[in-house]
């Protein structure tokens, strides 16, 4: 009798353990389908983006006041992006370094900080103007011309405005060959196409105040802000 119950005790016992062996089984199965159900078959689970570094500013930003440091910063910028301009216009690091100096003199001698080259390719045109490189000049006018053209549509009759962009256009090549005035005053800090139209605005009101040019006020374009010149040249 004893056996028998200590065998029946045995059973129930095992029966138990195997039962809740059984259950967690089926409960781990479970709660494995249900997370498989949850992905796509044949797909990895997706990785999040990895954050990309920030990327701290071009050292050619750095305002200074010492011109070793600015004419580090200007050959290192000159060397990365207007290396092709420069072959192509045949222009030096020298070339480039002359120009820049003779705008940054007056700043060096207040002691005021200079102005970063933001748009080095740029100034490599300049340079090319300045020292007569044909090809630059030609390059330049097909690229600029038009945008100068719309700027004076806003002042003149649209044949004054025409004749008046090609005179203004001889006059700034005039005065860049001999240094005297033109492309030998940009510095880079903005796109020369914008520089060109702003100047080209101020020459037109410098002529109008003193008499040069003299315009019927029915004949007058709506004058536009610089501000939007400089978005549609965006």
């Amino acid at each position: 009798m004893n056996n028998d119950r200590h065998g029946e005790s045995c059973a129930r016992d095992v029966g138990a353990r195997v039962d809740e062996s059984d259950s967690k089984s089926r409960n781990r199965a479970s709660s494995a389908g249900d997370s498989a159900g949850t992905r796509k078959p044949g797909r990895k689970p997706e990785r999040k983006p990895e954050r990309k570094p920030e990327r701290k500013p071009d050292c050619a930003t750095e305002l200074t006041r010492d011109w070793d440091e600015y004419r580090r910063q200007l050959l290192r910028a000159f060397f990365r992006d207007g290396a092709s301009l420069a072959a192509r216009y045949r222009v030096g690091s020298d070339d480039l370094l002359q120009h820049a100096r003779a705008l940054c003199a007056p700043q060096l001698e207040r002691g005021n900080y200079l102005k970063p080259v933001a748009c080095v390719p740029d100034l490599t045109v300049a340079a090319a103007c300045c020292l007569g490189r044909a090809n630059a000049w030609n390059e330049l006018w097909i690229f600029a011309e038009p945008a100068m053209t719309r700027a004076a549509f806003s002042r003149l009759p649209e044949t004054l405005a025409l004749t008046w962009t090609r005179r203004y256009w001889t006059r700034l090549e005039r005065a860049s060959r001999d240094g005297s005035a033109g492309l030998i005053r940009y510095d880079g800090s903005r796109p020369i196409k914008l520089w060109l139209v702003e100047n080209l605005l101020g020459t037109l009101e410098e002529e109008r105040a003193a008499g040069r040019l003299a315009i019927r006020r029915e004949h007058l374009g709506r004058p536009i802000p610089l501000r939007l010149v400089g978005e549609q040249l965006a």
